[in-house]
């Protein structure tokens, strides 16, 4: 299968080139201010966190061009910085172009969720604060339509920076590659989808732990919550959270970018090789 068999090639080029880690890793460095904020006030975090968000949807289309063209190099070869430079240069803005297209598509399929939810609001403030079958039975074919239109967009368009990237196509035509690519090999694609799926819950776990641990009101929030309802025991279990002073901070620091170092890294390398096996024969890759 060739989900499996891509894992192999992966680890092959980044036994030959370590670097893919260390770029994935000073990238992590960018998005620290905006998670240690939250140890010194969440609304400060809150706020960094929106302005860096917005920062990154001009980052990440150089980023992901850069990094893809290095594990595209890597899997033939050795690789370098400045293939990180030309190739983020050179389809910056194909990739933001569909950056900005898919980021429309989503706030479109929230702005459906979110007047779907007032419409079923209005109609049971009207109703007399009942919710009945029909209306519960709408809400729940909008909710889901919602979202498997939303998982059906990220399913098939997962490949448009390495059909850019790789085969140097534009963005319309990095859509459609990543389309056939997805339709053509749609059982490859769905092993692949669930060994990076259970590799990103176990980032998002990671994730969560650190967010706790640097906001501490949420362990008092805790603690206020879990006392009210079952007790002082069980408050002071949650407050006894360790609090992280500074040391605790840089050791979580040096931990997150090792870890974002090696994800990164081996997600580039294993993304590229697996879209590498199921391209077109025609574009110099090998059918699954």
């Amino acid at each position: 299968m060739a989900a499996l068999q891509s894992i192999g090639t992966a680890a092959g080029s980044l036994r030959r080139n370590p670097i893919l880690f260390v770029v994935a890793a000073a990238f992590s460095l960018i998005q620290l201010p905006s998670m240690f904020a939250q140890a010194v006030s969440p609304l400060i975090g809150s706020i960094i966190s929106l302005g860096f968000s917005g920062l990154m949807i001009f980052i990440l289309p150089f980023f992901l061009g850069g990094v893809l063209g290095m594990a595209n190099e890597a899997i033939d070869s050795r690789t370098s910085l400045s293939t990180f430079v030309s190739e983020g240069k050179t389809h910056y803005v194909s990739l933001l172009v569909v950056y900005f297209s898919l980021l429309a598509v989503n706030l479109v399929l929230s702005f459906v969720g979110v007047f779907a939810s007032v419409f079923v609001g209005i109609a049971v403030l009207g109703s007399g604060g009942e919710m009945s079958t029909a209306t519960l039975a709408i809400l729940g074919v909008v909710v889901l339509a919602v979202t498997l239109t939303y998982l059906a967009v990220v399913f098939v368009s997962q490949f448009f920076g390495h059909a850019i990237v790789i085969d140097d196509l534009g963005a319309v035509d990095g859509i459609k590659r990543s389309v056939a690519c997805v339709r053509n090999n749609l059982v490859s694609v769905l092993g692949y989808t669930v060994i990076t799926g259970l590799g990103g819950l176990l980032v998002g776990a990671f994730a969560v732990v650190i967010s706790f641990l640097l906001t501490p009101s949420l362990q008092h929030q805790g603690a206020a919550v879990t006392g009210s309802e079952a007790g002082a025991p069980a408050a002071s279990a949650v407050s006894s959270l360790p609090t992280v002073g500074v040391v605790g901070m840089v050791a979580i620091a040096v931990g997150l970018v090792l870890v974002s170092g090696l994800v990164g890294g081996f997600f580039a390398a294993y993304s590229t090789a697996f879209y590498r096996s199921i391209r077109p024969a025609n574009s110099g890759g090998v059918n699954a």
